[in-house]
């Protein structure tokens, strides 16, 4: 798994942003506003720590901290124009570096893959709460 966020890293070099960056500006663009909490959800990372990205994005001007205007305790997060266009530009890194990794994976190891992964996950969840 670190040699395929690697590789992922490497092809955004030169982009002017990070892999974790291009990561939350993807799930700004998808959700077009969204909480600290759903996007450290999203990323499974800490609140802490999604708060630190949006730190950075915003000192770099490409996202914006709004008032929720549904619930006052809630600060959600928007793309900047700038933003927009920045991951709008860069989405094509994304799909491309899909695109390589499933090469020569057929529908139906994809299928096995993902049945393993969800038993896995579930193993962790069951043990964790135990």
């Amino acid at each position: 798994m670190k040699r395929i966020t690697e590789a992922f890293g490497q092809r955004l070099q030169g982009s002017g942003i990070t892999r974790i960056q291009w990561i939350a500006l993807y799930y700004m663009k998808t959700h077009q506003s969204i909480s600290q909490r759903e996007l450290s959800n999203l990323m499974t990372i800490s609140d802490s720590s999604a708060g630190r990205l949006i730190d950075r994005l915003q000192r770099d001007g490409l996202v914006d901290r709004i008032p929720s205007q549904t619930d006052r305790r809630v600060t959600l997060i928007q793309l900047t124009e700038e933003g927009d266009l920045l991951i709008t530009s860069l989405l094509h890194v994304g799909v491309e570096f899909n695109d390589d990794l499933m090469a020569g994976i057929t529908d139906e190891e994809k299928e096995t893959f993902e049945r393993v992964l969800e038993k896995m996950t579930n193993n962790t969840m069951e043990r964790n709460a135990k």
